[in-house]
């Protein structure tokens, strides 16, 4: 029998492979499209008398006040749902 030469196991790469799956054509995501467009946080919360946006000129943060609106709308359609859900009597 002969000996076979056995390679040591290599040190992994220093930085980390980073795999990216294209977006299908056509379709934006969002965070792209966020960071492309201004937002407006005067008209997502009209009902505040300052200025929101001289308030909160950092972009990562009107993005998170938008996706807090965006949930706060959700949450509010999903109670209507549920509530309207129990009310309805059962039918037997």
């Amino acid at each position: 029998m002969t000996e076979q030469e056995t390679t040591p196991p290599q040190p992994a790469p220093e930085e980390p492979l980073k795999a990216e799956i294209p977006a299908p054509e056509g379709l934006e995501t969002d965070s792209s499209a966020e960071a492309e467009e201004e937002i407006d946080l005067n008209h997502l919360f009209p009902g505040e008398e300052t200025d929101l946006n001289e308030l909160f000129p950092e972009k990562e943060m009107r993005s998170l006040l938008k996706k807090v609106q965006r949930n706060q709308k959700d949450l509010g359609k999903m109670k209507d749902r549920f509530s309207d859900s129990f009310n309805e009597p059962d039918s037997d």
